[in-house]
């Protein structure tokens, strides 16, 4: 019997809760859109690294790749690299078998953490339903809200609980857990009015103060994207069927 778990924040990230399971990272605002974005828009891979020092040696080290670099700490760009961490700064042309290297104050945190997983997939409300549909048939599924610097993130939960949803309505016999009964209910207290209370969350505001109020619109579209993004060794990659 499949069972689905949530993890609200890195913080409570840990390889007792991901070994040898299907992770999924959400990292709404921003990092898992851009990456789903990108790899929609045609880019070969996306390689997520830890530090700034990390993107710049990569792309010393793969001269004969055409490397974008992508980032931001504290939701500002990082001096030196192509672009922030907007999935409306991709450049569809620029992106064709390229590889974005990105560094986050949070997502890329979370997906190096849960190195362990069995297999790994990248999900934003953007490619939600598609990633659902991909896992009938996984046992242990734990979706991993990235949060904000290590602290619960309201529209990270909000998209887990609404893969909870999706999961629900497949109709297979599946096992819930407290964590993601409750991000369930996150998510059914608001779609209504969706998104609902992430509007008064703290990232959210912060993302507005600085005005990128098109990013949160976009940031917020549920399944405008059919694809599947999976971990194949350091790189994150389109899912082939």
């Amino acid at each position: 019997m499949q069972t689905i778990d949530v993890i609200n924040s890195v913080t409570e990230l840990s390889d007792a809760r991901v070994a040898g399971k299907t992770a999924v990272v959400i990292d709404v605002l921003r990092a898992t859109s851009v990456m789903v974005t990108a790899l929609f828009y045609g880019a070969e891979k996306v390689i997520p690294v830890l530090s700034k020092e990390e993107a710049f040696s990569y792309r010393l080290n793969n001269s004969k790749e055409t490397v974008i670099l992508a980032g931001e700490r504290d939701a500002d760009p990082i001096e030196g690299f192509d672009m922030g961490n907007s999935p409306l700064e991709l450049i569809p042309e620029k992106l064709s078998e390229a590889t974005l290297v990105m560094t986050t104050t949070n997502g890329t945190k979370a997906i190096r953490k849960a190195q362990t997983a069995g297999c790994l997939f990248i999900a934003s409300f953007l490619n939600a339903r598609a990633t659902a549909n991909a896992l009938t048939e996984a046992e242990e599924v734990v979706l991993i809200a990235s949060g904000t610097n290590g602290a619960y993130s309201l529209e990270d939960v909000l998209c887990a609980g609404y893969m909870v949803e999706l999961f629900m309505q497949q109709g297979h016999p599946a096992i819930f857990t407290d964590a993601a009964l409750g991000a369930l209910n996150l998510y059914e207290n608001n779609k209504a009015d969706f998104p609902g209370i992430s509007v008064r969350g703290r990232h959210y505001n912060i993302l507005k103060q600085k005005g990128r109020e098109k990013d949160l619109d976009y940031c917020f579209r549920r399944d405008v994207l059919d694809i599947v993004c999976v971990r194949n060794g350091e790189k994150i990659v389109l899912r082939s069927e």
